[in-house]
C-alpha cells in the first residue's frame, strides 16, 4: 500500500484517532518514526526557525522550504503531510503548482492556509472567503486527478488573526472549504473542547486539532477527533530545553542535563 493510501485511511471515521507530530529536519522525522507514530507533518515554523528565519518570513526562499520538506520525506517510510502555509503563492496557478510539487516529492498530503499576507505577524491579512475557497477547490481538483488518495487539509487561521474570537466565522470558512473538496479541516486557536464540538457538529469531514492546555488525548478521543497535530510545539519545546540548559550551566547542578540526554548509540542506530 502506498503512503497516500495509508495516510488517507488514517482519516477514515472508523479508524482510531491518531497523533501526527511535526518534524523540521530529517533527524526529528526519524525520531518520530522510531517512536512508532503512523505519520508526521512538517512544521513551517520549525523549518523556518531552524534556518534562522521567523515563521512565514517573506525573506525565506521557497526553495529552502521545499528542500527541507523533500529531505524529511526521503528520511522516513511513514506518510508525510507538508505544511505549505498559503501554498507559497497568491495566484491559483502558483498554489496548484506548489501542491503538485509536494505530491511529486512524495508527500501523502498537504495543508493550505487562508492567509494572504504574512508580512506583519501581528496583523495578518486573509483571503476573502470566495477566493480562499477557490484555492482549496483548485488544489483538490488538481491533486486528486493525479492521486485520489492525496489528503488536502484546508485550514483557517482566522482565530490567530486580528479578529475577535468567533466560532461562526470559523465554521463559515471550514464549511466552505469542505464543500470545495477538502479531506480534512483545521482551525488552530479553538480554545475549548466545547468550542471544538460546536465546530465539528457543522462538518462531515475529519477535523484536525492543535491542542491547548486541557485538551488531553483522552478527552479528544471522547470528542471523536480524528487527527491531532502538534504544530511547532515540539520544536519550541526542544529549543526551550536548550535555553534552560545553557542558562543554568553555572549552577551547581548545571551539568546534570548530560545524564538525561539521549545516548549516542540510540541516535547512531536511528540515523543513516
Amino acid at each position: 500500500m502506498n503512503v497516500t493510501k495509508l495516510f488517507s485511511d488514517l482519516h477514515r471515521c472508523d479508524r482510531p484517532m491518531f497523533v501526527m507530530p511535526n518534524a523540521w529536519c530529517e533527524g526529528s522525522a526519524r525520531l518520530i518514526e522510531q517512536l512508532g507514530y503512523s505519520s508526521l507533518g512538517t512544521t513551517s515554523a520549525g523549518i523556518a526557525y531552524a534556518r534562522g528565519y521567523r515563521d512565514s518570513s517573506p525573506a525565506m526562499d521557497d526553495e529552502m522550504r521545499f528542500e527541507s520538506i523533500t529531505r524529511i520525506v526521503q528520511a522516513v517510510r511513514i506518510p508525510v503531510s507538508a505544511d505549505l502555509e498559503n501554498g507559497y503563492a497568491s495566484t491559483l496557478e502558483g498554489v496548484v503548482d506548489n501542491f503538485m510539487r509536494a505530491l511529486e516529492a512524495g508527500c501523502a498530503g498537504a495543508s493550505l492556509e487562508d492567509i494572504a499576507d504574512y508580512n506583519d505577524p501581528c496583523s495578518l491579512v486573509f483571503f476573502d472567503l470566495e477566493r480562499a475557497s477557490d484555492r482549496v477547490r483548485s488544489v483538490c481538483e488538481s491533486t486528486k486527478a493525479r492521486d485520489p488518495d492525496f489528503v488536502v487539509t484546508a485550514r483557517t487561521d482566522y482565530l490567530l488573526g486580528p479578529h475577535e474570537y468567533s466560532l461562526s466565522k470559523v465554521i463559515e470558512r471550514l464549511v466552505a472549504f469542505e464543500r470545495a473538496g477538502a479531506d480534512c479541516l483545521f482551525a488552530p486557536g479553538l480554545k475549548t473542547i466545547e468550542d471544538l464540538a460546536v465546530v465539528q457538529s457543522e462538518l462531515s469531514k475529519p477535523v484536525s486539532v492543535l491542542p491547548l492546555p486541557g485538551m488531553t488525548l483522552d478527552r479528544l478521543v471522547a470528542s471523536r477527533v480524528q487527527r491531532v497535530s502538534l504544530g511547532s510545539s515540539l520544536f519550541r519545546a526542544a529549543y526551550m530545553q536548550i535555553q534552560t540548559v545553557l542558562a543554568e550551566l553555572d549552577q551547581q547542578a548545571g551539568m546534570e542535563f548530560m545524564l538525561n540526554a539521549l545516548n549516542s548509540e540510540f541516535l547512531d542506530k536511528m540515523m543513516r
